[in-house]
C-alpha cells in the first residue's frame, strides 16, 4: 500500500489548481460538488470564466498570475492538471517545499491522489489503486454503488445526531459498538433505509433511554469455517462473523490474508497446533471459548476449512452446549473440495467416481488403524486429510485392501494459497510423491478422476514432450 486512503477537511484552507486542461475541469467539478475553496490558476480567464456557471457550493477565484511561483504554504493542497512538461517543473518545487500536490495521471509526481467515490452523503467510499489504474478502480465503484442504500447516507447523519447523546446516558456496561451495530442491523436502521424516518428516530431516541440500565452479559460462539486458504473463499456469512467479532480463536490452517479481512480491533488469540511443538490442549481451547463468552464477548473460534470435518468443531459444539452458551456454527469450504476445484478435479464423475469416501490419517492411533477396507472400491475418490507423513501406510493399507498400484493419486499441498503445489502420479509413488511436496498442510487425493485434473493432463503433455526429443 503505498496511498494510505485519508479524508481531506476541505475547509481547513484553499486548494490551488493549475491548469485548463479537461482533467483540471473535472478536478474542478470534483472539489467545487465537495464544497471546497478553489484558487484556479488559469491562462484563459475568459474560457475559465465561462465554467463558473456550472453549479457546486464551493467558492472558486480564477488567478491568472504564473503558476510556477505558487506558494504551497498558503494551500491545503495543490493539483497540477497541465498534462505536459511544465507538471514536472512544478511539481518538483512544491514537494521540495513539503506541499501537498496531486498531479493529474502522474502518481510518480504525486503524494496524494484522488480515488474513485462512491457519495452517501455522511458516508463516502474511497476506492484507490495506487494511480495504477482508474478504470479498474471505477469499475470496483460501480459494484460498489448498485450494493450500498440510497439512504445509507442518511441512516449515518441519524446516528451522528445521538451518538454524543448516547455515549452520555449509557451504562458503563452497555457495549458502545454492540449498540450501533445493533441500530444499524436491526429495525431501526431497516425503517430508516426505508425512508420511514419518524419510526426510526423515535426507536432511537428510546433505545437511548434504554441504554441508561446495566445490560447482562449475553456472550456467544460462532464455530467459523476458514476455507482452504484463499481469503476469497470465506462465505459472506464467515465474513460478516469475523467483522463483528470481540475475540477471534484461530488454528493454524488460517493465513493472515484471513486474518486481515477480521475486525480491526478484535482480539486474536492464537490456539493452534505445530507440528514438533507444545501447543494448547483442547480441553484449555474450550475452557477459554466458554471463558469469553461468559463475559458478554462475541467469540469466533476460526478453523482452517470447515469445522465440522476433522476441525474438532463437534467436541467444542457439544462443551459450549454442556456450559449453557449460545453457539452457532458457520460452514466453510472443505479442504477436499476448494484444493481439487483449484486444480480441475472433480471428485465424483458420472459412472467413473460415484463415492466419495473423507478420511483423516491423524487418529490417535495412527493411520494403520484406519479400517481402509471402505475405499477398495475403484469406483471410490479418497481424500486424505493430514496423510503427508503417513503417505507410506495410506499406500500400504490402500494395495492391501485391494486398489490397484496404477491408480491415479494427487498431492495437493497448501492449496488455494499463492504457494500452492500439486503432484501427480500412481498410487505405489504416493511416499515419494508426498516427500517432493515438501512441508505444509496438504490432501492426498485417490481415484480415477485424479486424471481428469489438470496437473494430469499437464503431465502427459511433459511426458509427450520428452518421448518426442
Amino acid at each position: 500500500m503505498r496511498f494510505l486512503p485519508l479524508f481531506l477537511d476541505l475547509s481547513s484552507g484553499t486548494i490551488a489548481l493549475v491548469g485548463n486542461s479537461p482533467a483540471a475541469i473535472n478536478k474542478l467539478q470534483l472539489l467545487r460538488s465537495a464544497g471546497a475553496s478553489v484558487r484556479w490558476f488559469s491562462d484563459d480567464e475568459d474560457a475559465s470564466a465561462e465554467l463558473l456557471t456550472a453549479g457546486g457550493p464551493g467558492r472558486v477565484e480564477i488567478d491568472t498570475s504564473r503558476a510556477s511561483d505558487i506558494d504551497a504554504s498558503q494551500f491545503a493542497a495543490v493539483v497540477i492538471a497541465y498534462g505536459d512538461k511544465r507538471d514536472d517543473a512544478i511539481a518538483g518545487r512544491i514537494r521540495a517545499a513539503g506541499g501537498l500536490i496531486n498531479v493529474v495521471d502522474r502518481p510518480d509526481l504525486s503524494n496524494f491522489i484522488f480515488p474513485a467515490i462512491v457519495d452517501r452523503g455522511d458516508v463516502v467510499v474511497a476506492i484507490g489503486t495506487n494511480g495504477a489504474s482508474p478504470v479498474l478502480a471505477r469499475r470496483i465503484r460501480e459494484q460498489i454503488e448498485a450494493l450500498l442504500p440510497a439512504r445509507l447516507g442518511d441512516l449515518a447523519a441519524l446516528m451522528g445526531r445521538y451518538r454524543e447523546r448516547f455515549a452520555k446516558a449509557r451504562h458503563a456496561s452497555r457495549s458502545l459498538r454492540r449498540f450501533w451495530e445493533r441500530v444499524v442491523d436491526g429495525p431501526i436502521g431497516a425503517a430508516a433505509l426505508a425512508g420511514r424516518w419518524r419510526e426510526a428516530e423515535t426507536a432511537l431516541a428510546r433505545a437511548v433511554e434504554d441504554s441508561r440500565s446495566p445490560e447482562a452479559p449475553s456472550g456467544v460462539v460462532f464455530l467459523v469455517g476458514a476455507g482452504p486458504g484463499d481469503p476469497d473463499l470465506l462465505t459472506l456469512r464467515a465474513l460478516h462473523t469475523l467483522q463483528n467479532a470481540d475475540v477471534i480463536f484461530y488454528d493454524d490452517l488460517v493465513t493472515q490474508e484471513i486474518l486481515a479481512r477480521a475486525r480491526r480491533d478484535a482480539e486474536l488469540v492464537f490456539v493452534g497446533k505445530r507440528k514438533g511443538e507444545p501447543g494448547i490442549g483442547q480441553d484449555a481451547i474450550n475452557r477459554r471459548l466458554i471463558e469469553a463468552a461468559s463475559a458478554g464477548k462475541q467469540v469466533v473460534r476460526l478453523k482452517g476449512g470447515d469445522p465440522f470435518i476433522f476441525g474438532r468443531g463437534g467436541e467444542e459444539l457439544e462443551q459450549l452446549r454442556q456450559a449453557g452458551v449460545s453457539a452457532f456454527v458457520v460452514p466453510g469450504i472443505t479442504a477436499a473440495l476448494g484444493c481439487a476445484a483449484e486444480v480441475g478435479l472433480p471428485l465424483t464423475f458420472r459412472q467413473e467416481a460415484t463415492q466419495l469416501t473423507f478420511i483423516t490419517a491423524n487418529t490417535s492411533d495412527g493411520a494403520e488403524a484406519v479400517d481402509w477396507s471402505a475405499a477398495s472400491n475403484p469406483h471410490t475418490t479418497v481424500a486424505v486429510y493430514m496423510g503427508l507423513s503417513a503417505a507410506g501406510t495410506v499406500r500400504d493399507r490402500l494395495i492391501a485392501a485391494g486398489r490397484d498400484p496404477k491408480t491415479p493419486v494427487a498431492v495437493l499441498v497448501r492449496g488455494t494459497r499463492p504457494d500452492a503445489k500439486a503432484l501427480v502420479g500412481r498410487l505405489d509413488e504416493l511416499p515419494t510423491l508426498a516427500v517432493a511436496a515438501g512441508s505444509g498442510p496438504a490432501l492426498l487425493v485417490i481415484g480415477e478422476v485424479v486424471a481428469r485434473s489438470e496437473p494430469w493432463r499437464a503431465s502427459l503433455s511433459r511426458q509427450e514432450v520428452e518421448v518426442a526429443a
